[in-house]
């Protein structure tokens, strides 16, 4: 080549490297695909200016091949770990401690061969279990969000065995200041009194989170009749709720999304709530919220569950502590009080463990009135802001 013209092309090269580092800048990707891109539609490039010449030139169906491909790989990992989900002896823990390996990895097939083995013959069959189950949530506006995702939730990823996938129907932005307030399904006027004061005041200033069932959880996110602002629900059955979950449950579901609240669960679409389930979703109220709140329980009240997974992270517990009451002494407010008199060790007799060593909680809070509300509040936020 003459020194002319290979000076030209020098110049050229230059100055199509000077413009491709600005059209990177506003999409990083482009950097990654440019080069499949190129080869998708031409054999043989004999220079790398030849492909970033091309990619400059079509650069809108280069963003538009990126989108298609992404695409297909968040559906690719949703569908490894649906997969794995259903592997017998891989649980969501393993599953969280894997999950790097998950991404990169095409296929689901050298975790199982390492792990659990003597499951590689039903993995076909899993696949096509998964395939319909993403299939269900296409035709039903049905989210899912896996463990790799940048939308799951960070705080989630603090407990010990988060679920591998999310499904969601609602307004995702919810979860980003979340608290729960939670408490006895066999709730008291005095309980479901106090459970709408609480949950109207701090549905100002957070997502109100909980299992959308009858007595405390349902008094807490309505307020005259309507579901208040910003409630994040998290059920025990698929989204395909009208045949998944109890009559009641649907109308508080519905009530909830009508309002432009959020529905979660980690069950498969068309999966029915069962008698365990409940207590197993009850760790993604805790995961999610920064805070809890709780209003009214016996000692061995379901609220136990979701205290158990919260209880092991560094986020601030208030409990209700009432005291002008008689109402107050009796046993369906006994949780309440042994953990207000005796703080972790008394929490840690609710959850029936030996000691309170395990206990991480930042701050256990009584709370008597609404001048303690903004002290909670302020705890919530300082405790958020340490974690996230």
């Amino acid at each position: 080549m003459q020194p002319k013209r290979q000076m030209k092309n020098i110049i050229k090269m230059e100055k199509l490297k000077e413009k491709w580092k600005e059209l990177i800048i506003d999409n990083p990707l482009r950097d990654v695909y440019y080069e499949e891109f190129g080869y998708k539609h031409y054999d043989y490039y004999d220079s790398e200016g030849y492909l970033i010449e091309y990619a400059i030139e079509n650069i809108a169906a280069l963003d538009n091949y990126i989108v298609q491909c992404e695409k297909l790989k968040k559906i690719m990992d949703i569908k490894n770990l649906l997969i794995l989900s259903m592997v017998k002896g891989i649980g969501p823990s393993c599953i969280k401690k894997n999950r790097g390996r998950i991404l990169h990895d095409n296929s689901c097939e050298s975790i199982v061969q390492d792990i659990k083995p003597t499951e590689l013959d039903n993995l076909e069959y899993y696949a096509s279990v998964s395939e319909r189950i993403i299939s269900d949530c296409v035709s039903n506006d049905i989210k899912i969000i896996g463990i790799n995702d940048s939308a799951y939730p960070r705080q989630l990823l603090e407990i010990g065995n988060p679920p591998s996938v999310l499904f969601l129907k609602g307004n995702e932005s919810l979860l980003s200041n979340v608290i729960a307030i939670i408490g006895t399904r066999h709730s008291t006027d005095l309980g479901n009194k106090i459970a709408e004061k609480v949950g109207c005041y701090f549905s100002n200033h957070f997502s109100i989170c909980n299992g959308l069932v009858e007595g405390i959880d349902e008094h807490a996110i309505y307020h005259n009749g309507k579901v208040v602002n910003n409630v994040v629900g998290i059920i025990s059955g698929g989204l395909l709720y009208q045949e998944t979950c109890s009559s009641k449950h649907i109308r508080i579901i519905d009530d909830v999304l009508n309002a432009g609240g959020l529905v979660i669960t980690e069950f498969y679409p068309r999966q029915k709530e069962d008698k365990y389930s409940g207590s197993k979703a009850s760790r993604i109220q805790a995961g999610l919220s920064q805070g809890l709140i709780l209003v009214q329980s016996t000692l061995d009240g379901g609220s136990k569950y979701t205290l158990a997974t919260f209880s092991k992270l560094p986020r601030t517990l208030g409990v209700i502590h009432y005291p002008q009451s008689k109402e107050y002494f009796s046993e369906i407010f006994e949780a309440n009080r042994v953990i207000v008199e005796k703080s972790k060790s008394g929490l840690a007799s609710m959850l029936e463990l030996k000691s309170d060593k395990s206990i991480a909680l930042s701050s256990i809070m009584p709370i008597t009135g609404k001048n303690d509300y903004d002290v909670f509040k302020a705890k919530v936020l300082m405790t958020k802001t340490a974690l996230f």
